[in-house]
């Protein structure tokens, strides 16, 4: 099994130049292969970003992603705005889609064109099987677990197969903090 990758989600209200520290301090620390940024940012923040190595989603309008050169949007409302977003993106761009703990929502945002789902992973199960293990098993399409995860909690979630995982929140306090974050979950996922 491939270990999972990281998918960092930048929050609001950061400057862009910690968010940029942050960034490349967990670049130097794990495998960072996307990064979720608001829009408000997202022009300062995606060319640091992508030099990195790193696939850059707006959390925002299309029109966002593109005046920010950015490599896609990921929206969180309906199986419309995944449609919309496809039709706007084109196929060249990615569209991510924020399920939550909906399997109803992730099957219809898949068949309208997204290219990964994000679930939150602590409050979705079917039948008592986590909604991350249910996905893996039955899909293709790649699969965020999107609430944030602590190294100790890798051993419940790494059998589930997420694709990606989300770091916790803390890491962009700081550099620092993003590089012992990051590398705390690089050393239990046995990567280098």
């Amino acid at each position: 099994m491939t270990a999972p990758r990281l998918f960092l989600v930048a929050p609001e209200g950061v400057a862009a130049a910690q968010l940029i520290a942050c960034i490349k301090a967990a670049c130097e620390a794990g495998d960072v292969a996307s990064l979720l940024v608001p829009a408000s940012v997202a022009k300062d923040v995606t060319p640091v970003a992508q030099d990195l190595g790193v696939a850059v989603m707006v959390a925002g309008e299309a029109r966002d992603a593109a005046r920010a050169g950015a490599d896609g949007i990921q929206v969180e409302a309906n199986t419309e705005d995944v449609a919309a977003a496809r039709e706007q993106l084109g196929k060249d761009r990615f569209v991510g889609a924020l399920a939550g703990g909906s399997r109803h929502f992730a099957m219809e945002a898949a068949e309208a064109g997204a290219d990964y789902i994000a679930f939150d992973q602590k409050s979705a199960s079917i039948g008592g099987e986590p909604i991350i293990r249910w996905w893996s098993d039955m899909m293709e399409i790649p699969c965020v677990a999107f609430t944030p995860v602590e190294p100790e909690e890798l051993d419940i979630l790494l059998p589930q197969k997420p694709d990606f995982i989300r770091p916790s929140d803390a890491m962009w306090q700081g550099a620092d903090d993003a590089r012992r974050i990051v590398s705390a979950l690089s050393q239990r996922l046995g990567q280098p």
